[in-house]
């Protein structure tokens, strides 16, 4: 069991910290020291974005520091698979297999078929619903209802969560759901990784004060944020746990115009969203059994 204190009063950072969506398929990775040849080549991947759509076998080179025959042999294997493509002047695109696996994934994933089929129909009049999974340290928006623009009298405010957009584990509200329902072991693994990122976040100077900002969350069972992720923009956030065993799966954001959520309506708004989330979860428990 998970050594939560049981008093304990949480305080998210005052300040906005500025986010930038990296739309790249797993976000850039460093050079692994030891990894399979398998993990090597998937790597590759992570150097492409919408800033970087091509990528050639220098390129390979100069980030994973590679030999030329090495990168070759990889991009080789990628390209076989049809993870790549090649493209123009020894320069190589994303795939056609990729398209053929998110078509799939819309089919067969379990969280994605569940989220889609609760939330569909949902009304959501200038607020948006946001369906998340986590990997590694990065959380990713699978399925979103409602609205890309929000309005609040004169500012118009564009939602930066969306399918397929990674962001940290320890920003915004989807985010923050997640992150103490985490398995004890990995949360400690995960601070002794990001401890300085934790830190800039607000989530505490020591792992002490970290672990009691978790215990926080989970006390209250939902988190919130307001304008980490886009401005003037505020999110409420809850875990999708399994039935059975309280298995985190996912979580379930709303998000609004700050002005139009006091902080008086958060937890009702929370409520809201966990009648939503123990849906999709049945759900879940559903498909994944099918």
């Amino acid at each position: 069991m998970y050594p939560w204190p049981r008093s304990v009063r949480i305080t998210l950072s005052p300040y906005t910290i500025p986010v930038v969506a990296s739309q790249s398929l797993f976000m850039t990775p460093a050079p692994r020291e030891s990894s399979s040849t398998l993990s090597r080549a998937l790597d590759i991947l992570g150097m492409f974005s919408t800033a970087v759509p091509l990528v050639a076998v220098e390129d390979i080179m100069a980030h994973m520091g590679y030999t030329r025959s090495t990168a070759y042999r990889y991009i080789k294997e990628l390209s076989d698979a049809g993870l790549v493509a090649p493209a123009s002047a020894g320069s190589y695109s994303l795939g056609p297999r990729i398209v053929e696996l998110e078509r799939l994934m819309e089919l067969t994933d379990p969280l994605y078929r569940a989220g889609r089929k609760v939330l569909e129909g949902q009304h959501c009049e200038n607020n948006a619903l946001l369906l998340h999974n986590v990997y590694d340290d990065k959380v990713l928006c699978i399925y979103k209802v409602g609205p890309d623009v929000l309005q609040q009298g004169n500012q118009h405010m564009t939602i930066r969560r969306a399918r397929g957009i990674p962001f940290s584990l320890f920003q915004g509200a989807a985010s923050l759901a997640m992150l103490p329902y985490l398995s004890a072991h990995r949360i400690r693994q995960t601070y002794l990784r990001s401890a300085a990122a934790i830190q800039a976040a607000g989530l505490g100077a020591s792992w002490d004060e970290f672990r009691r900002k978790m215990a926080a969350i989970r006390r209250v069972g939902y988190a919130t944020s307001r304008g980490q992720i886009t401005p003037f923009v505020m999110g409420v956030g809850v875990p999708i746990l399994l039935p059975e065993d309280k298995r985190l799966i996912g979580s379930l954001a709303r998000a609004c115009p700050a002005a139009a959520m006091p902080e008086e309506r958060e937890a009702e708004c929370a409520a809201e969203l966990r009648v939503l989330a123990a849906r999709i979860a049945d759900e879940y428990a559903v498909a994944a059994h099918r």
